[in-house]
């Protein structure tokens, strides 16, 4: 009975595991891009000079521009799930620039995406080698969460064994 009480146990906590989030709350990308930064997001773009965009997580974009600062980092207020499978994305924003603070947005044929920040950089290596850094530091916490996580559920499977031998 005690094999299998703790074979369900292990079932039931790799289920949860792998089904649900740990329910820890990562700092976010604006956040660390923020602190990696020193800038404060409200960084603005010229809608004519951008030349291309990619997505680099679900609301983090990379944008290349011509001139000086040749590419920006943009975070945005929620998930833009659509930009990844859109052929193509319109920028509105106020007096022809794009600017951090949640009134521009990006546009696809599905969704418009409130933009929340902006952040430059002098070239595409700059941001992304930035990125690279504060995606590098959620992996961390994630995975500090996820062995705390495992620790607490051996403890917690230990503690009721202990019980179970104490009740016979």
């Amino acid at each position: 009975m005690k094999v299998f009480k703790y074979c369900l146990t292990i079932i039931a906590f790799l289920s949860l595991v792998s089904c649900t989030s740990l329910g820890v709350n990562l700092p976010s990308y604006d956040k660390l891009l923020k602190a990696q930064t020193e800038q404060d997001g409200r960084a603005c773009v010229r809608q004519r000079n951008i030349r291309g965009y990619g997505m680099l997580d679900d609301n983090v974009i990379s944008i290349n521009v011509g001139g000086k600062h040749s590419y920006y980092l943009v975070t945005t207020l929620y998930q833009c799930n659509s930009l990844q499978t859109s052929f193509s994305a319109g920028f509105k924003g106020d007096f022809l620039e794009l600017c951090g603070g949640g009134r521009d947005k990006i546009l696809t044929s599905e969704e418009s995406c409130p933009i929340k920040s902006i952040f430059e950089f002098e070239s595409r290596e700059e941001a992304f080698a930035t990125f690279e850094n504060v995606d590098e530091i959620r992996r961390d916490l994630r995975k500090k969460a996820q062995e705390e996580a495992n620790e607490q559920a051996v403890s917690k499977n230990d503690k009721n064994d202990k019980n179970d031998k104490n009740a016979e």
